[in-house]
């Protein structure tokens, strides 16, 4: 016996797959976005936390910089962030003990591998840290 209203659901599933699955895609896209951006503000804070244990090591303001820019680039590469470009600035106060370091670093993300989505180019993402000076740390 056939049923004379069973013919009119054929292809149904067919037609509500090709509407879902652009859907889809840019859902998982927009995850992927959502999951860069937050690692890359993760990243930054904690890159930005060793700049500044960096330079809060250091006895002399020179070298508190030279430190803290060559430890932003090197746990930027660990930590696998790729930055167009970064500034990290750096607020020593005079390196004294008992003071603070405070490290910002602005990192240039890339976006531009999730093109389908309209996203603009890069993103900025910016993280900030303060290391305390040992107060009984001596002098230069």
């Amino acid at each position: 016996m056939i049923r004379r209203g069973a013919h009119r659901d054929r292809g149904s599933a067919a037609a509500e797959l090709a509407i879902l699955t652009p859907l889809l895609i840019s859902f998982a896209l927009l995850m992927i976005l959502a999951g860069r951006v937050a690692g890359a503000r993760s990243t930054a804070d904690e890159v930005a936390h060793a700049a500044a244990r960096a330079a809060s090591m250091e006895r002399d303001v020179a070298q508190a910089e030279a430190a803290s820019q060559q430890v932003a680039a090197a746990a930027l590469a660990s930590h696998g962030l790729r930055c167009a470009d970064f500034t990290l600035e750096l607020d020593h106060g005079g390196l004294e003990p008992g003071g603070a370091v405070t490290a910002a670093l602005s990192c240039h993300v890339s976006l531009s591998d999730l093109s389908a989505l309209n996203v603009p180019g890069s993103y900025t993402v910016r993280g900030e840290s303060t290391a305390v000076i040992d107060t009984y740390r001596g002098t230069p």
